[in-house]
């Protein structure tokens, strides 16, 4: 009985998720300054009680790199077993670099609040501005999986296509960054701007050290 229950628990979850996760998206993507107050808000409820009416962050961000990775491999192919490391030719190992990679912003991101608050970087501490963080991370993450697919293709359109994708996700990120930090260290738009480009910045340099460090 106790694992009848579990899986009907489980399937309730997964449909659940057609019309949730389209609902967090939507909501990430128009309403992302509510979005990241409400994962402030929701960890102060009973665990029970958290994101009833969304998806928690950490998962939607894992289902949209599951789905930005459907639509790469779908846009242009799958990968090269003669240019692709081996560890990466099993999907499962795969997922979880790209997981990796785009966890690294709302990490960076949270890890830079902390620091500009003086605050100990603890999990305690660290939990809050990491799952606001993971409300935009899966745009931001899906929106370069698709650039990154296009310039894979090596068509001019396509790559022309990929880089204007790449580009305005990037100002959408860094202008929502910047009204975030500016909002919760209460600090001018021109300091806000200069902290979000320096934890982008980071962002970047961390995840191309770990692309260089797997590819070589």
């Amino acid at each position: 009985m106790n694992i009848l229950k579990s899986f009907e628990n489980f399937i309730f979850e997964v449909v659940g998720w057609l019309y949730f996760y389209p609902r967090t998206m939507f909501l990430s993507l128009f309403r992302p300054g509510e979005m990241m107050a409400y994962a402030d808000d929701e960890l102060d409820d009973l665990p029970a009680d958290q994101y009833e009416s969304t998806i928690s962050p950490p998962l939607f961000l894992l289902i949209t790199i599951v789905l930005a990775t459907w639509a790469s491999d779908s846009i242009s192919g799958p990968d090269d077993p003669a240019t692709t490391p081996a560890l990466l030719l099993d999907w499962k190992n795969s997922l979880l670099l790209t997981a990796s990679i785009y966890s690294v912003y709302p990490l960076v991101m949270a890890i830079a609040l902390l620091r500009q608050r003086h605050r100990q970087i603890d999990r305690r501490a660290l939990r809050p501005p990491f799952y606001s963080q993971c409300f935009v991370a899966a745009p931001f993450a899906l929106a370069n999986a698709l650039a990154i697919s296009l310039f894979a293709l090596e068509n001019d359109n396509a790559m022309i296509g990929g880089g204007a994708i790449f580009v305005a996700t990037l100002i959408w990120y860094f202008i929502l960054q910047a009204r975030w930090f500016a909002h919760q260290l209460g600090v001018s738009t021109l300091r806000a701007c200069w902290i979000a480009g320096n934890a982008i910045g980071a962002g970047f340099a961390i995840t191309g050290g770990i692309i260089v460090s797997v590819f070589g």
